[in-house]
């Protein structure tokens, strides 16, 4: 497994969030390509923050986290596979009178 972050990320009362992500992502489906893997575990990473920066300081993060976060990944993925690539366009439709 090759980790996003370059060092420990620590947060609150949460050791290690990219470990913590990944267990989460893990959760969603066995079944993800390493790249949307990878693209979860990152937006993963930027929600844990978002939270800790939301939360009052004496806030658990990590009881947060076991509520939130792995739903707010699987609605993250249902959104993006159901975003269109390309804007579909139609040629003009002529009807005959």
């Amino acid at each position: 497994m090759t980790r996003v972050l370059a060092k420990t990320y620590t947060e609150r009362d949460v050791a290690d969030v990219e470990a913590y992500v990944r267990e989460a992502v893990g959760g969603i489906s066995p079944y993800l390509a390493s790249d949307e893997r990878e693209q979860l575990v990152a937006r993963g990473i930027m929600l844990v923050r978002r939270m800790a920066q939301a939360l009052p300081p004496e806030a658990s993060l990590e009881e947060l986290l076991r509520e939130r976060l792995g739903n707010s990944l699987a609605v993250y993925r249902w959104r993006g596979a159901r975003q269109p690539t390309a804007v579909a366009s139609f040629a003009p439709t002529h009807h005959a009178a």
